[in-house]
């Protein structure tokens, strides 16, 4: 059972040696630090107290923030018609692919359309700019209300996704040529046969504004996109809210809180103390978790270089 943030608002207030109801520190701000506390302790984005650098740690994957989501893939279409801005239709030759309703990607413009009629969208919005015919319509996807970051995207369950910036998307495209990129992928790895199919250019995508997830996928529909992602700390903000770090390390929150606010207040020995201690209490957490992965990986399949297979 997870600790709630009156339990962390009560460490706090503790050490400092003040009451909750008279402190120089409202709940407002206690409340406030103890959630960027939270954050960055899931993000590993702590701050040395002395040197004002971020700690050059590498974490690990953290069991109880990391999470995945399943796509189905879109295959790429254009448009057979120019669209024109504030217009609420767009036309294309075949958009039966496409999800009944949802946003597009067209020349880095992000569009919304809340119908479709398998050639046309409808009830389209956010045209910011006219798109000529033959325009490249991509579906764009919606990332997760509680994403944070994320750790790999799969393809198929076979081959994890190349990322690429979003701002080098229009000109990667436009510059595609068919057969200029490909691979081989065996046809059967179950039976090992030894048929080969060619993938004309790998699958790559791209996260939006941390909002978007955009996949391109030239010729394929309705194959898995397994997204593998580190969801946000929920802000605790009830006294009856739980700490998203388990029961065993939570208390590091608090004490991280405190000694941010006693180095503040240019009671930096006293701070220093804390923040070592708990710092090291941190650090343990992610060797114990460090620990656990290596040995669940260790009862799995990784990609190899030649059947690409995953299997996670």
């Amino acid at each position: 059972m997870a600790q709630t943030l009156q339990w962390l608002r009560d460490i706090y207030y503790a050490i400092l040696k003040e009451d909750e109801d008279s402190s120089a520190y409202p709940l407002i701000l206690t409340d406030s630090l103890l959630n960027s506390t939270q954050r960055n302790i899931c993000a590993w984005n702590l701050i040395d107290l002395t040197t004002q650098k971020k700690e050059q740690i590498q974490k690990t994957s953290l069991p109880f923030i990391s999470t995945d989501k399943f796509y189905s893939s879109v295959q790429d279409n254009y448009l057979d018609t120019t669209a024109i801005v504030w217009w609420t239709t767009l036309s294309l030759a075949d958009s039966s692919n496409f999800a009944s309703s949802g946003k597009l990607w067209i020349n880095e413009n992000i569009i919304t359309y809340t119908g479709n009629t398998w050639t046309w969208f409808t009830w389209v919005t956010w045209i910011e700019f006219a798109h000529l015919s033959w325009s490249r319509v991509s579906q764009l996807f919606d990332l997760p209300t509680d994403f944070a970051s994320s750790t790999r995207v799969i393809y198929d369950n076979r081959k994890a996704l190349d990322p690429i910036d979003y701002k080098n998307l229009y000109l990667e495209l436009n510059n595609f040529k068919p057969g200029s990129v490909w691979t081989t992928w065996p046809i059967d790895t179950t039976n090992n046969s030894s048929g080969f199919i060619w993938d004309w250019i790998r699958p790559f995508y791209t996260i939006i504004h941390g909002t978007y997830l955009l996949p391109f996928q030239y010729d394929v529909s309705n194959n898995m996109i397994h997204m593998l992602y580190e969801k946000k700390p929920t802000t605790l903000s009830s006294w009856t809210d739980e700490a998203i770090i388990p029961e065993e390390y939570a208390d590091v929150i608090a004490y991280i809180a405190v000694a941010k606010t006693l180095y503040n207040r240019w009671e930096e020995d006293r701070a220093l103390k804390l923040w070592n201690y708990w710092l090291w209490e941190v650090l343990s957490m992610y060797d114990f978790y460090w620990k656990q992965n290596m040995e669940k990986l260790s009862n799995q399949r990784v990609e190899t270089g030649k059947d690409a297979i995953l299997n996670i």
